[in-house]
């Protein structure tokens, strides 16, 4: 007979200075997925914490860890939460190496970065968490020992886990230095003692798994939408339940699971205007008051409307045939971004067409301003925060613009946003991989009439004038000065598109050669800013810096906004860069 012991299976919420405590020693498994957290998510907790500290109830929930974990040993093998544990843990290590006081204060912060030795109880220093095998004695080196953060290495030849590593600790270090050091103090009392996670502990990795896959949803018998058509059928009762549930699967279908469920998140958003704050199944009744109060009232005025829209918005050939390429193009580009925040004021645009509660040209114009406002909000990095808050702002707008509602600042960039805009175009975009193919792309659709198509299975990036010059080559010779070479390196007018995957042996060819590589045989680029190239006889800084601004006027005529770009240009983009 098993021991009871060792079935079982302990859930609590505790507090984050409870977590990171001598009761806990954390290790990620080998089998593990690295670290991925971007810096996006990294300003989004920091954000949402903040948030959270002006609020009544002066409290943050940062959900739940699964552990493997025996009832009276610290070890624990986390099987969910590496990201979150991993980003506390330089959140308190840039704390911790900000502090003025070395002797007191980065001490008492220091014990949950690491266990504190005591030679007297025979307990050595031990770090509170342990990375992959891989990652450790990089993020022990790096962000974990005691004045680490103070000097970060640079980002340039790291990749994956040690590079997020590094990024973020950046980010939370520049955010972290806007504030006093009181400030400090506050996020850091706050965060150990009004935040909390939930803790499964199981005694072994089977359970661990179980439970996993449990919360997670993936792999088991029942998802949101799941759950959702259950509560809808049980409402509408035995009469209505067979017709209601084929019509939602005629809805589910086409799609797949997890797309419905997208659509399910999109909709609760059209409704509910904020950040979601509970899980789709429980927080979706409560804000689409109409799934609880009517469930053919839902779905005919809900779910298939909002489905159509959804059909729409996925079907380029029906967006050229119903308003124009110009617009299929634009819901295009917007499909290209790393979010969907978006989708939802699309959705209820196009809705509100389908039940002719729109006409044509209101949608090309929402669209058009739709596509500018979401690359603005991806090319100054806001947070999710901030995008969903212009979104909804959007959406009060479409319900409220039959009454003439003036048309909110969301719908158009102020001569500052432009500004903005224009400089973070102007900076190093090759590094920043979420945003370098989505411009690039758009540019180059920009330069079309509309008709090229983009399904390429391969896309890269690629620099014209090499990373690496190689010694006595054409291009040592016109960037013979280091920082001339660095200030255009990684800029618009130094990159084009490939339809093929990088040559790393065609890299440092002289131009001439590298454009024979390009057009090969005589053959074409189907991309016209890399055929483009042709128009150059010489690639030296001033031809990137001509270049660089053709490609800037393009966007600015592209979005509307060529008066405020003139301005910019005027003002700081002329004079930038050293040529």
């Amino acid at each position: 007979m098993p021991n009871g012991s060792n079935l079982r299976i302990e859930a609590s919420h505790k507090r984050i200075a409870d977590v990171f405590s001598d009761t806990y020693a954390f290790s990620i498994p080998a089998y593990q997925r690295p670290y991925a957290w971007e810096t996006t998510h990294v300003e989004e907790l920091l954000a949402d914490i903040r948030e959270a500290m002006t609020s009544p109830d002066e409290f943050y929930f940062l959900g739940s860890i699964i552990l493997v974990k025996q009832h009276d040993k610290p070890g624990a093998d986390v099987i969910d939460g590496q990201q979150r544990l991993t980003t506390l843990t330089i959140l308190f290590s840039v704390i911790r190496d900000l502090m003025e006081d070395p002797s007191e204060h980065r001490l008492i912060c220091d014990q949950y970065v690491k266990q504190r030795a005591n030679p007297f109880a025979g307990i050595p220093e031990a770090m509170r968490l342990h990375l992959r095998e891989k990652d450790q004695n990089f993020f022990k080196k790096h962000i974990q020992d005691t004045g680490s953060t103070e000097n970060l290495p640079l980002t340039g030849g790291l990749f994956g886990a040690q590079a997020r590593l590094v990024e973020n600790a950046a980010t939370i270090k520049e955010k972290m230095k806007e504030m006093e050091e009181a400030g400090h103090h506050e996020l850091l009392s706050f965060l150990l003692q009004k935040c909390y996670l939930i803790v499964v502990e199981v005694p072994n990795q089977t359970a661990a798994r179980r439970i996993f896959t449990v919360l997670n949803t993936r792999g088991m018998d029942l998802a949101a939408t799941d759950i959702l058509k259950a509560a809808l059928l049980k409402r509408a009762g035995q009469a209505r339940e067979k017709t209601l549930s084929q019509r939602w699967e005629d809805v589910e279908d086409p799609w797949g699971r997890d797309t419905f469920n997208d659509l399910f998140t999109h909709i609760r958003m059209i409704f509910q205007r904020a950040k979601p704050d509970s899980a789709l199944e429980t927080g979706f009744p409560e804000h689409v008051k109409i799934f609880d109060r009517d469930p053919s009232g839902f779905m005919e005025r809900v779910l298939e409307p909002y489905a159509d829209a959804f059909t729409l918005s996925q079907d380029n050939s029906a967006l050229r045939t119903r308003f124009d390429g110009q617009t299929a193009n634009l819901i295009c580009s917007l499909n290209r971004l790393d979010n969907k925040d978006w989708l939802p004021p699309l959705l209820l645009c196009l809705k509100q067409y389908l039940g002719s509660e729109r006409n044509q040209d209101d949608v090309k114009k929402f669209v058009f301003n739709l596509e500018r406002r979401a690359y603005y909000l991806l090319m100054v990095r806001a947070h999710v925060n901030a995008r969903i808050k212009c979104y909804a702002g959007m959406l009060n707008y479409l319900d409220a613009q039959n009454a003439n509602a003036k048309a909110p600042k969301a719908l158009h960039l102020t001569k500052e946003e432009c500004a903005e805009l224009f400089t973070a175009l102007d900076g190093d975009v090759y590094l920043a991989n979420r945003v370098v193919k989505p411009i690039l792309l758009k540019l180059d659709q920009a330069s079309t009439d509309g008709s090229a198509s983009y399904d390429h299975p391969t896309l890269s990036v690629e620099h014209v004038c090499p990373q690496t010059l190689p010694e006595g080559s054409q291009w040592s010779r016109w960037y013979h000065d280091a920082d001339v070479h660095n200030a255009w390196l990684h800029t618009l007018g130094n990159l084009v598109l490939l339809n093929r995957r990088k040559n790393a042996s065609a890299g440092n060819l002289d131009f001439e050669r590298k454009k024979s590589e390009y057009f090969r045989l005589g053959d074409t680029s189907p991309f016209i800013l890399t055929n483009q190239l042709r128009d150059y006889e010489t690639w030296t800084p001033k031809d990137i810096n001509k270049r660089r601004e053709v490609l800037l006027r393009r966007l600015a005529q592209a979005w509307d906004i060529e008066g405020h770009f003139n301005a910019w240009w005027e003002e700081q983009g002329k004079n930038s860069r050293p040529v």
